[in-house]
């Protein structure tokens, strides 16, 4: 079996849902009563539908998940991974405006480990 690496990072915004949090939807965001994720103006939100099945083989195969985003909207996107019970495979959040290096560093700095740890060879 492949080495599987020590912490997969996701960025949130065109990774996990098709939009940028701070300018294409209007937080706060809301469940309505048929399970439907929406925002203030009551526009349906949602994921790639691929995303919830990722998380879960990642966390089956015992790869912590990190998120590393670099939005304004840091209350709305936190919420959106409530709503989507997607909080739970996080491990870590970084999520912030600012440079990605700033997280990378930030997730060394927590787990003790060279950035190269986080990613499998070949993609090193």
């Amino acid at each position: 079996m492949a080495r599987l690496p020590k912490l997969a990072v996701f960025d949130l915004d065109y990774t996990l849902w098709p939009f940028w949090v701070d300018t294409h939807v209007d937080p706060p965001f809301y469940k309505s009563s048929d399970g439907t994720v929406r925002d203030r103006r009551g526009q349906n939100v949602r994921l790639y539908p691929e995303v919830p099945e990722v998380l879960e083989r990642l966390h089956g195969l015992g790869v912590p998940v990190a998120a590393a985003s670099r939005t304004s909207e840091i209350e709305g996107a936190n919420q959106l991974l409530e709503l989507f019970d997607l909080v739970r495979y996080f491990v870590h959040r970084e999520i912030y405006p600012g440079s990605k290096v700033t997280h990378f560093e930030r997730y060394a700095e927590v787990a003790a480990e060279d950035w190269s740890s986080f990613l499998p060879d070949d993609l090193l």
